[in-house]
């Protein structure tokens, strides 16, 4: 029996192909903050730009990383606000996690010269290490081409 003389199973193999075919829609997280005053704003959303409201939100110390510093929800845009203890700590994660999706941001106060760096989830060491597998690209690349070159001058 041939999917020609079968329409029915024609029908649903298209379906299925066409179904296949279609992007999985997900939700990631983007998790940012700001410093409004003495209090830390942090503000998320979904990626598709929906905030992540009445999500949870655990804010850790460097100090007690395995202890929340303060918990909460954020309200109905996704934000939410603490008051940091520098005393304790300059360092801080905040993790906000809604229907298993979420996010985790670690931020310095002592560092606020590098918050656009932080905001986006990359770190100095980070920076550095991208900056040298560049480099090592590079590098590999060049002696990749530098031997092709060796090799073909070998059987001339």
């Amino acid at each position: 029996m041939s999917l020609h003389s079968d329409p029915v199973k024609g029908l649903l193999l298209s379906a299925s192909v066409l179904f296949a075919s279609f992007p999985v829609l997900g939700h990631g997280a983007r998790v940012v903050w700001e410093v409004q005053g003495d209090s830390i704003h942090i503000s998320a959303a979904f990626d598709d730009g929906l905030p992540m409201d009445r999500a949870q939100v655990t804010v850790f110390s460097a100090t007690e990383p395995s202890e929340p510093y303060i918990s909460g929800m954020t309200d109905e845009n996704g934000e939410f606000a603490f008051l940091p203890d520098i005393e304790q700590s300059l360092s801080w994660d905040v993790q906000v996690r809604k229907a298993g999706h979420g996010d985790m941001v670690h931020f310095s106060l002592a560092e606020e010269s590098e918050d656009f760096i932080e905001q986006r989830g990359l770190t100095t060491l980070q920076i550095i290490l991208m900056s040298a597998c560049v480099v090592w690209g590079f590098i590999g690349t060049a002696l990749f081409f530098a031997s092709k070159r060796k090799g073909q001058n070998a059987h001339s």
